[in-house]
C-alpha cells in the first residue's frame, strides 16, 4: 500500500458534524431570508496574496483611506485576489476552488459578520476537478453546511449563491438550474474533469468557491465560473465531486487516480451505435489499447463498447473517464462490453495514474523577529524627529500581517500599547511581552490620530508555494 493509500484510509471523513440534510425539495424556499441567515455564518471570505509584483487594489484603498503613513510604496507589492469558501468541518476545514488559492504564499479566511480573519493552511488541492480544502484554527467549533444532493438536482430548481463578488462580502443571489452535466465548456483552458451546474443565479468574480445551496440551505455546489460575454450563465462544481475526492484531499494531499491504458471516443452517434450493432444504442467505443497497459492485459481491443462498469451503465465517455480516475489503483473492475454482435465480460486490474500527485506544501516561514508580535518593526525617532520621548516610529511592516490590513503604515507613531505609553523600546517590550487576545494601538500620523485593534500574529504566516506537478486528465481513461 502506498503512503498517499494509507494516508487516505486514515483520514477523518468529510462532513461528520454537519447537520443533516433535509429531503430535498424543487420548491423555492418559504424565506429566502430565513435560510441565509442560518446558511451565512459558515460562509467565508478568503483573500489570497501573491509575490507577483505589481498594482495591489487592496493596497490602493487603503492609501486612499489612511494615507501612505510616510513610508513609501515598494517597488514591487504583493497582488491579492479574493474568493469565498464555506465550512464542512466544526473543526476549521474550509472547501473552496483551487484557483482561488492557486501561487498563494500567504491565505487569510475572514469568518462571521465581523470578520474576524484567520491565517490558512492549505490541506490539499486539485487542478483537475479545481477543488482545494483549507483549515483555521479557531478556540470554538465553526458552523457547518449540511451537504446536498448534485445528483438528485433536477433542472429548474431554485439555488442560491453567497460569497464575495468584487470584494462585496456576505451578499446573496438566487437563480434556478438552468442545465446539469455541462461538461462541453472550461474556465480554466486546461484539462479537468467538468461536469457544472449551470445557473443564472449571479455569480461573479470573488464567488469562486462559495457555495450553491438548495431550497433547504443544502450545499449542492461549489461556485467556480462566470460567462464574461452573457448574462445569466454561471457554473458550479457538483459537491459529489468534492464528496468523492474530499477524502483523499483531507488525508494526503492530493488526488489519486487510476488509469486503465485505453483511449476513447467522445461520443457516439446513434449510427455508429447501429453499425456497430450496440444493444440499445448505447455506450462508450474504445478507439486505442495501450500496449501492456491494464486494458491490453485484460484483453481489451479498440472497437469494443463498453456499455457497464462496475454494474453501472454507462453512456458517455466523461463518466467512463471519472469513473476510471475515481477507483483506488489496484483495484479490479468488471466491465461488459459489446464485441463484434456478442456481450463479454472482462476484468481490468487498474493502476495509478502517473503525474497526479502534488506536493504538500513546505513548511511555512515566520515573520522576521524583529516584526514580532503584530507584524511590524518599530525604532525609536531619530534626533530632531519632534517626536522623541513621545513613542516609537513603524519602520517596516509586514505586508502580509494583519497589522497592514488593519491600516498600519511605516512611519507611524505608536504613542501606546492597551492605554500603558511605549515612550522608547524597553516600554514596548514590556508591554507586549503580556497581550490579550486583542490589542489596541493609539497611533499619530501626520496630524491624525488613529486606533487600531490588533490580534497577536502567529508563530508562522506563509506557506511556500508547492512544485506543481504536472495533471494531465484530457483522457483520464487512458
Amino acid at each position: 500500500m502506498t503512503a498517499a493509500l494509507a494516508l487516505l484510509l486514515a483520514a477523518k471523513p468529510l462532513w461528520t458534524d454537519a447537520p443533516a440534510a433535509k429531503e430535498r425539495v424543487a420548491a423555492p424556499p418559504a424565506s429566502i431570508a430565513a435560510l441565509v441567515k442560518s446558511s451565512m455564518p459558515a460562509v467565508v471570505g478568503i483573500v489570497a496574496t501573491t509575490a507577483r509584483g505589481g498594482a495591489d487594489p487592496f493596497r490602493e484603498f487603503l492609501e486612499r483611506m489612511y494615507g501612505s503613513g510616510g513610508g513609501g510604496a515598494p517597488s514591487e507589492t504583493p497582488v491579492r485576489g479574493i474568493g469565498t469558501g464555506f465550512f464542512i468541518r466544526s473543526d476549521g476545514l474550509i472547501a473552496t476552488n483551487g484557483h482561488v488559492i492557486e501561487g498563494a504564499t500567504d491565505i487569510t479566511v475572514q469568518v462571521g459578520e465581523e470578520e474576524r480573519v484567520y491565517r490558512a493552511t492549505v490541506v490539499g488541492q486539485d487542478d483537475a476537478t479545481d477543488l482545494a480544502l483549507l483549515r483555521i484554527e479557531g478556540d470554538r467549533p465553526f458552523a457547518v453546511l449540511p451537504l446536498g444532493d448534485s445528483d438528485r438536482l433536477e433542472v429548474g430548481e431554485w439555488v442560491v449563491a453567497i460569497g464575495n463578488p468584487f470584494g462585496l462580502s456576505r451578499s446573496v443571489t438566487t437563480g434556478i438550474v438552468s442545465f446539469k452535466g455541462r461538461r462541453d465548456v472550461n474556465p480554466s483552458g486546461r484539462p479537468g474533469y467538468y461536469d457544472f451546474i449551470q445557473t443564472d443565479a449571479a455569480i461573479n468574480p470573488g464567488n469562486s468557491g462559495g457555495p450553491l445551496l438548495d431550497a433547504h440551505g443544502a450545499v449542492i455546489g461549489i461556485n467556480a465560473a462566470v460567462n464574461p460575454s452573457g448574462q445569466g450563465i454561471g457554473f458550479a462544481i457538483p459537491i459529489e465531486q468534492l464528496r468523492e475526492i474530499g477524502p483523499q484531499l483531507a488525508g494526503a494531499g492530493h488526488v489519486v487516480r487510476s488509469y486503465m491504458g485505453v483511449s476513447v471516443q467522445e461520443s457516439m452517434s446513434s449510427d455508429l451505435a447501429e453499425s456497430f450493432g450496440v444493444p440499445g444504442g448505447k455506450g462508450v467505443v474504445i478507439t486505442e489499447v495501450a500496449e501492456d497497459g491494464p486494458g491490453a492485459l485484460a484483453g481489451l481491443k479498440p472497437g469494443d463498447v463498453v456499455t457497464v462498469f462496475e454494474g453501472e451503465p454507462v453512456s458517455d465517455s466523461y463518466r467512463l473517464r471519472w469513473l476510471t480516475a475515481r477507483t483506488t489503483p489496484g483495484q479490479r473492475v468488471k466491465l461488459r462490453i459489446w464485441r463484434e454482435g456478442k456481450i463479454l465480460e472482462k476484468t481490468v486490474l487498474l493502476l495509478e495514474k502517473q503525474g497526479t500527485a502534488r506536493e504538500r506544501p513546505a513548511a511555512p516561514v515566520s515573520l522576521r523577529r524583529d516584526q514580532e508580535p503584530f507584524g511590524f518593526a518599530v525604532d525609536e525617532p531619530q534626533r530632531g524627529d519632534g517626536e522623541t520621548g513621545r513613542g516609537l516610529r513603524v519602520s517596516s511592516v509586514d505586508l502580509r500581517s494583519n497589522a497592514f490590513r488593519s491600516g498600519v503604515r511605516e512611519g507611524d507613531l505608536i504613542v501606546s500599547v492597551n492605554g500603558q505609553p511605549v515612550a522608547d523600546k524597553l516600554a514596548y517590550r514590556k508591554v507586549v511581552s503580556s497581550l490579550p487576545p486583542v490589542s489596541r494601538l493609539y497611533v499619530r500620523r501626520g496630524g491624525k490620530a488613529l486606533f487600531f485593534a490588533l490580534r497577536r500574529e502567529p508563530a508562522v504566516t506563509a506557506r511556500v508555494e508547492p512544485r506543481p506537478v504536472a495533471d494531465p486528465a484530457a483522457n483520464p481513461a487512458k
